[in-house]
């Protein structure tokens, strides 16, 4: 059995986000059985452990005057090693609130969970990569840790995240390696800090594919892929700076030929 965690701030639309998301879970069932917990701030905290970290301001759609600072990447480890702790099946998928899944992602994340569940790797973090990489391709696999690996990577993709619970580090080793960190900056994001939950012992991937984010409300219905993906590329256009940085992830928004 699967323990499904959601966890971090409420995003979005929350009706929009269950639909999306239930055509991920229909596609698990067929795998296997699992279990959805609700461990999103500040209900679902209620039996964590006192947060070390800095949690800065509110966060707001990724809205530059609202957008959280303070070592938000702490904050985001320590909520999904407290969901570990709170659970107790075999594997374990972090979720955020505001993930959307097109159907190429989906097939992914599902090719991908058979590999761990049929032990080929511990760990896999799945996201999407608009300023380096391969952009925009259906499937990026690229290795991160080997097993008896000393080193972990700098950063990696941390959207979703598939791990057999015996594969990630315990708690507090965990926890006080990012304590250890000297330095806001190192722990500001969680695409740096989500690598401390590798153990030697496992071998991890990440995966860059089609998951976006929903950086806005959708009241009007289901948005299409098409529309959640260009309001993703367009919130880290805030400045000219930014929109020429992103100009080639919005040039192949523009090319790519959309249902």
């Amino acid at each position: 059995m699967i323990d499904i965690v959601y966890t971090g701030d409420v995003r979005s639309t929350p009706e929009v986000s269950k639909q999306n998301h239930q055509m991920l879970f229909d596609k698990i069932s067929k795998l296997t059985e699992y279990q959805i917990h609700d461990f999103t701030s500040p209900k679902g905290e209620r039996n964590f452990t006192p947060c070390p970290f800095e949690r800065g301001g509110k966060d707001t759609y990724w809205i530059k005057e609202t957008l959280r600072r303070g070592q938000g990447g702490g904050v985001q480890v320590w909520q999904f090693m407290n969901a570990v702790r709170l659970t107790k099946n075999p594997y374990i998928i972090r979720m955020r609130t505001d993930n959307w899944f097109t159907e190429k992602s989906i097939e992914v994340i599902i090719k991908e969970l058979k590999c761990i569940m049929n032990n080929e790797y511990e760990i896999g973090f799945f996201g999407s990569n608009w300023l380096e990489g391969a952009i925009g391709e259906e499937h990026d696999k690229i290795l991160l840790s080997e097993r008896g690996q000393p080193e972990v990577p700098k950063r990696t993709e941390d959207f979703l995240i598939i791990s057999k619970r015996d594969g990630l580090k315990n708690f507090d080793e965990t926890i006080n390696g990012l304590i250890a960190i000297k330095g806001a900056n190192g722990i500001r994001s969680g695409n740096k800090c989500f690598r401390f939950i590798i153990p030697e012992k496992s071998m991890a991937y990440k995966h860059l594919c089609q998951i976006y984010l929903m950086r806005t409300t959708y009241n009007k219905g289901y948005p299409t892929d098409k529309q959640v993906c260009y309001d993703y590329l367009m919130s880290y256009c805030k400045s000219e700076h930014e929109a020429g940085k992103m100009e080639p992830s919005l040039e192949w928004w523009r090319n790519k030929e959309w249902k």
